[in-house]
């Protein structure tokens, strides 16, 4: 009797349960894809040790060493995690992320990357399309720098005047005195998000959520 009642136990702590929504956005990364097939990311990613997981423990853990591939959210699934920076420097996160958008978005269209974390102010954004980046855009505030700015400002981003310490204007020191410049934060990432795919801070007021499990797994 004592061994069924253990294997009830074990069984329970298994078993993996569909849960509310968690919202997210702040001090972390994530990519969003166009697309529904969490399975063929995760492969993409080269993830190990994947497993079902629902939104609360896949958040949680995805600002720890994990990432997490959540359920399909319309026509997107976001996946989240600090992890997946894997460069040693700004440079190199910055090409390995352009390589990463531009290999998804090769196979299912449409691939985005956005960054925030208030601590360092850094505030970025990418979009690749059919596996070419057509829009990038990075600043690092804590250095008062861009860390890269690349291709024509989305309809959206022109609405203001955004900060570009690459522009020819940025030469002279009167640039930073402007009264028009605009220094993005993190409230701006989630509104870029917003307009291009999916606000992550506002998934609780979504009804078009799919009630599924995600996926976790390690890089």
């Amino acid at each position: 009797m004592f061994c069924f009642f253990l294997f009830l136990e074990v069984l329970e702590i298994n078993q993996i349960k569909v849960d509310s929504v968690v919202s997210f956005g702040y001090k972390t990364v994530w990519l969003a894809v166009k697309t529904e097939n969490k399975k063929r990311i995760s492969e993409i990613l080269n993830l190990k040790n994947t497993k079902e997981c629902n939104w609360k423990v896949g958040i949680a853990e995805s600002y720890n060493s994990s990432i997490y591939i959540t359920p399909q959210i319309k026509d997107w699934t976001l996946v989240c995690g600090m992890s997946l920076l894997n460069g040693k420097n700004d440079k190199e996160n910055i090409i390995y992320i352009k390589k990463i958008i531009e290999t998804l978005s090769s196979e299912f269209g449409e691939a985005q990357f956005f960054g925030s974390h208030r601590v360092v102010e850094y505030q970025s954004w990418m979009k690749a399309i059919n596996g070419k980046t057509i829009r990038a855009y990075c600043y690092l505030g804590e250095r008062g720098e861009n860390l890269i700015v690349e291709g024509e400002p989305t309809d959206f981003e022109k609405k203001y005047k955004l900060i570009n310490t690459f522009s020819k204007e940025a030469q002279d020191e009167k640039y930073f005195e402007r009264e028009d410049l605009f220094y993005p934060d993190e409230e701006f990432v989630m509104k870029v998000a917003e307009n291009w795919s999916i606000n992550p801070q506002r998934l609780e007021e979504r009804k078009d959520i799919k009630n599924e499990l995600g996926i976790i797994g390690n890089k």
